[in-house]
């Protein structure tokens, strides 16, 4: 029995899903890439690390007070240490604080675009379901692991700069991505049953 081109095969096929993928890898990529931390935090002659703790350090100079309303009193919360004259070993801790979660969104773009491609003779296919399922692992193993990564690096890098400063604690995961990557593992064990229901039925016929 031929396969027939369902939905996502024909919509691979056109051109302008592929540059559309490109184009949105491209504009997250680039996001990404110049971010407040610059190009991985490469094209300033300083490195930033930022305290993970809260603090509430009132603003008492006049630019802070004249925006404040009567009775209301300026702090801020957020405690950043630069470095001047940061050595290599800083550069390097100051890129893993953004590449990784860069690794994963460029490397789920990727599978995404080898997923439309085999998809393009239908869903219900070996080949789709083993993409679908290596997107899936990608995703649960990226949401989970980057953040820690990335916590760690900033941390390390943090402890170049202060004495006492820096909590090696787990950082809270955004939850949206592993629980999408929870949802494709399912996915592609409903597309491994499908392509064995559809094997058996073409050798039934």
């Amino acid at each position: 029995m031929a396969a027939q081109h369902g939905t996502m095969g024909n919509i691979a096929r056109r051109p302008a899903v592929f540059a559309g993928l490109v184009l949105a890898t491209g504009v997250i990529t680039g996001l990404v890439l110049y971010s407040r931390a610059g190009f991985f935090g490469l094209t300033h002659q300083h490195v930033v690390a930022q305290s993970p703790s809260s603090y509430g350090i009132s603003l008492a100079e006049p630019p802070f007070t004249e925006m404040a309303r009567p009775g209301v009193v300026a702090l801020a919360g957020d405690l950043r240490f630069i470095d001047g004259s940061p050595d290599t070993g800083q550069y390097i801790l100051q890129a893993l604080t953004t590449f990784p979660g860069f690794a994963v969104t460029v490397g789920a773009f990727f599978l995404l675009w080898r997923l439309l491609w085999r998809a393009r003779d239908g869903v219900y296919l070996p080949q789709v379901a083993a993409q679908v399922r290596v997107l899936g692992w990608w995703l649960l193993a990226g949401g989970l692991l980057a953040p820690q990564i990335e916590r760690f690096a900033m941390m390390t890098l943090l402890d170049t700069m202060t004495v006492n400063e820096s909590s090696f604690g787990i950082k809270e995961i955004p939850m949206i991505v592993p629980l999408v990557g929870l949802g494709l593992l399912v996915l592609a064990s409903v597309l491994r049953t499908g392509v064995r229901m559809r094997d058996d039925l073409d050798g039934t016929v």
